[in-house]
């Protein structure tokens, strides 16, 4: 916000008046008048969901893709609360700009990695039924050199491209190529998202020897083909069970543990926590959820210390942040 308008009172009378104007303006199709309200909207810091989403419509709808999808970006990234519908949003763009190859991408990643509502899962395989279809036809891609070009991109720390080849490379089986991956599992300057996925790759190829992963200083050797899925594995059932009565009471808080819980864990995998961790762990997800969405008033009675919850809390933050580090780069 600029010094003129931070000196300037919003009064609601105006601001019911902005967003009537632009609501009307947007079903009548005068995509620049809607905009122009919704800019003021947001100038003073009103960034609801309907503004946001209303500027969002106008951008694609005038044809400026490349500014919705940065706005879809950080949206994602910061509105936890909203995030499947600025997703949603994000395939749409990608949909209509024709960027097949990167939406089947981010789609099969997605499949993989969240724990989606039904009802957006249902929405989101229709999208990837159609656009699957449009690129069957398409040449086939050198899986040699698109391992080499992983490879490639993992000496180079290009995290980016290491996730982008990673997503294409699952498809296939692991194999061929596991002898020259597996170094990569131990060494620590590799990030934990490329590392749960190049298990998960192993997992899905029934790599059924033991191997060995590093991650945060700790070594665990494990058999992929045994190995469940994230939100299958008896810790994560185990937390979701003693946070169970909070879906009662506040579905859309306990959306958002599930969320932060399936990034914890992702990121671990597939070294959890112990199961006598799990209350102070329940614990510090629900207080960085209730936090998130001021719902401190709702609370959870487990005998856990406090010091051991503010542990949790910290380590789950900071590996969130390792979590995004994937939109970031």
């Amino acid at each position: 916000m600029t010094k003129d308008k931070a000196d300037v009172v919003l009064f609601p009378k105006w601001k019911t008046t902005l967003e009537q104007n632009g609501r009307t303006a947007l079903e009548e199709k005068r995509y620049k008048d809607a905009i122009h309200y919704f800019d003021q909207l947001l100038q003073f810091k009103i960034e609801t969901t309907e503004v946001l989403t209303g500027k969002l419509v106008c951008l694609m709808e005038l044809g400026r893709y490349g500014e919705a999808e940065d706005i879809c970006q950080h949206l994602m990234k910061e509105d936890e609360e909203n995030y499947y519908q600025y997703l949603h949003i994000y395939l749409t763009i990608l949909f209509q700009t024709a960027q097949y190859e990167e939406l089947i991408d981010l789609l099969d990643e997605i499949f993989e990695t969240e724990d989606i509502p039904e009802q957006v899962r249902i929405q989101f395989h229709q999208l990837y039924d159609v656009t699957k279809k449009l690129t069957e036809e398409e040449a086939p891609y050198d899986d040699t050199a698109q391992l080499d070009e992983f490879l490639l991109s993992l000496d180079q720390k290009d995290l980016r491209k290491q996730w982008q080849l990673l997503t294409k490379l699952r498809k296939r089986d692991v194999q061929p190529y596991i002898k020259q991956l597996l170094p990569y599992l131990e060494d620590e300057e590799i990030q934990p998202v490329i590392k749960t996925g190049l298990v998960q790759w192993m997992r899905d190829s029934n790599v059924d020897y033991e191997v060995t992963v590093r991650k945060f200083g700790e070594v665990v050797k494990v058999v992929p083909s045994e190995l469940t899925d994230v939100l299958s594995h008896p810790r994560a059932l185990g937390i979701f069970t003693l946070l169970r009565p909070v879906e009662d009471e506040s579905p859309s808080l306990f959306e958002l543990i599930q969320q932060q819980l399936f990034r914890y864990l992702y990121i671990r995998y597939p070294n959890l926590p112990t199961y006598d961790h799990d209350e102070a762990i329940a614990t510090a997800l629900h207080r960085i959820a209730s936090s998130s969405l001021s719902m401190e008033h709702l609370s959870l009675s487990f005998e856990a210390e406090e010091s051991e919850v503010q542990k949790w809390i910290d380590e789950i933050l900071a590996f969130e942040r390792e979590y995004f580090t994937i939109l970031d780069s």
